[in-house]
């Protein structure tokens, strides 16, 4: 899944609103009991590689999780960065998140691990890092120290503590 914030604005373009989205991007999929595979958070937009509980719609995991999030980041946000948003605040009722996201649903052991790989060479793509496991707001070092299970996902107390949160 692929959300983005509104209007392109760079809310998470400071190290505690990254750490604060990560934690709460961790935080929500432990709470709706979805595993979390890979996740990286960007400046104006994340990426996360999800398996939602049977009965959930990803609809319905996505307004729950934009809700939540958006309240959660907004709150530490600079009003200089807050004013960001006046253009759009408002509109279709959103106010911190776009209206869409994209979503695809992952049909093979091979298109897993490419989405996994296409989430984590995101900051080096962008030219934040030289390599995936640089960069702290992403699940790429989790992966690569083991820790990512086909099961159940990534631990929620790994995720938070490689924040350092």
């Amino acid at each position: 899944m692929t959300t983005t914030v509104l209007d392109f604005v760079h809310a998470f373009a400071r190290t505690e609103a990254r750490d604060v989205m990560a934690y709460h991007l961790a935080r929500e999929c432990k709470l709706e009991k979805a595993a979390l595979y890979a996740y990286v958070v960007m400046p104006h937009h994340i990426h996360m590689v999800v398996r939602l509980r049977p009965d959930q719609s990803v609809r319905d995991f996505m307004r729950i999780f934009k809700v939540n999030t958006g309240r959660a980041v907004s709150c530490i946000l600079t009003a200089a960065e807050l004013a960001q948003f006046d253009q759009q605040r408002g509109l279709n009722r959103n106010t911190f998140w776009q209206r869409s996201f994209r979503s695809i649903v992952i049909e093979s052991e091979q298109m897993f691990w490419q989405k996994v790989d296409y989430v984590h060479m995101n900051p080096v793509r962008a030219g934040y890092v030289e390599h995936p496991e640089d960069f702290v707001w992403s699940s790429a070092r989790l992966v690569l120290a083991g820790k990512l299970s086909r099961e159940t996902g990534l631990p929620y107390d790994d995720v938070v503590k490689s924040l350092g949160a």
